[in-house]
C-alpha cells in the first residue's frame, strides 16, 4: 500500500508539473472530470456473488498539442468459495498531437494494479499508441478518418513472473456529420495478444486474436453505441490503457 500511495503521489506531482507548464505557454487549460460507480451482479455465476467499480477520471490539456488524462478505480468482488477481491488501479496517459508530426497524436503512458490478487499484484502495463488522422481538405475541416496501433506490455512479477505483450491496430470512419441529422462513426479494433508462461498459467495456449466492432451515433447531448466482439481474450488490455483484464477467469 506504501508503494501505491508513493505512486499516486508522483502521479499527480506529475500532472500538477504539466499543468504548471500549460500554463507558462497558452493561455488556456482545458479540464474534465467525471466519476462512474457501477453495480455487478452475478446471479448466474457459480463462483462471483456480487461486487462493485468505481472509477474517478481526469483530463488536462491545451486543446491544441499537450493532453494529460488521469483514471483511479477501485473494483470489489465478492466470492462464493474464494477470498474476496479487492483491487485498486492507477492510469496515466500522455498525449501529443502535432507536435512530433504532423497530423498525428502519440500516446504514452503506465497503468498500475494494487490487488488482492496474488499472481497480479504489483503488475504494471506500459502504454504506447500512434495514430494518424485525416481531415477534410475544404471548410470547416472536419475529422474524416483515423487509424493507428497500440501497443501494450503487462509485467507481472509477483508470483509467477511473467508478462503479456499485445498489439492493437484499430480505425475509425465517419460516416455522416449534419447538423440536423447528428454524426455517425464505425469503429474497428483488433486483438493481437501473447501470454508468456502460458503453460504455467494452465490457460491452455500463448496466443490470442479477436476484432471489436462498434457504431457510435451522436445527436445532440445523446450518445448511442452498438458493437461487439468475437474471437479469444486473455489479460486483454482496452480502452487505449484504462481498462486490464488481469484475471484467468
Amino acid at each position: 500500500m506504501k508503494k501505491l500511495c508513493g505512486l499516486i503521489l508522483f502521479v499527480f506531482l506529475s500532472v500538477f508539473g504539466c499543468i504548471s507548464s500549460f500554463q507558462g505557454v497558452y493561455a488556456k487549460i482545458y479540464t474534465y472530470g467525471a466519476f462512474y460507480q457501477s453495480y455487478l451482479d452475478y446471479k448466474n455465476s457459480k463462483i462471483k456473488d456480487y461486487g462493485s467499480a468505481s472509477t474517478l477520471y481526469l483530463s488536462i490539456g491545451d486543446g491544441l498539442e499537450h493532453g494529460v488524462e488521469l483514471g483511479v478505480g477501485h473494483t470489489y468482488i465478492k466470492y462464493k468459495t474464494f477470498s474476496n477481491l479487492s483491487q485498486t488501479e492507477l492510469t496515466f496517459l500522455y498525449s501529443n498531437t502535432n507536435g512530433l508530426l504532423q497530423n498525428h497524436t502519440f500516446t504514452w503512458g503506465i497503468h498500475y494494479i494494487n490487488t488482492t490478487d496474488k499472481l497480479t499484484d504489483n503488475g504494471y502495463v506500459f502504454i504506447f499508441d500512434g495514430t494518424y488522422f485525416a481531415i477534410e481538405k475544404v471548410y470547416p475541416y472536419a475529422f474524416k478518418w483515423n487509424g493507428g496501433i497500440g501497443v501494450f506490455y503487462s509485467l507481472y512479477q509477483n508470483l509467477l513472473k511473467f508478462y503479456v505483450f499485445q498489439l492493437t491496430p484499430h480505425a475509425t470512419i465517419k460516416l455522416f456529420s449534419d447538423v440536423s441529422k447528428g454524426a455517425l462513426y464505425f469503429d474497428a479494433v483488433g486483438y493481437y495478444i501473447y501470454v508468456n508462461k502460458a503453460s504455467l498459467l494452465n490457460i491452455g495456449k500463448s496466443n490470442y486474436l479477436s476484432i471489436d466492432l462498434a457504431l457510435r451515433y451522436y445527436y445532440g447531448r445523446y450518445h448511442l453505441k452498438l458493437g461487439g466482439w468475437i474471437g479469444e481474450q486473455t489479460f486483454a488490455v482496452k480502452n487505449r490503457g484504462f481498462v486490464v483484464y488481469n484475471s484467468i477467469e
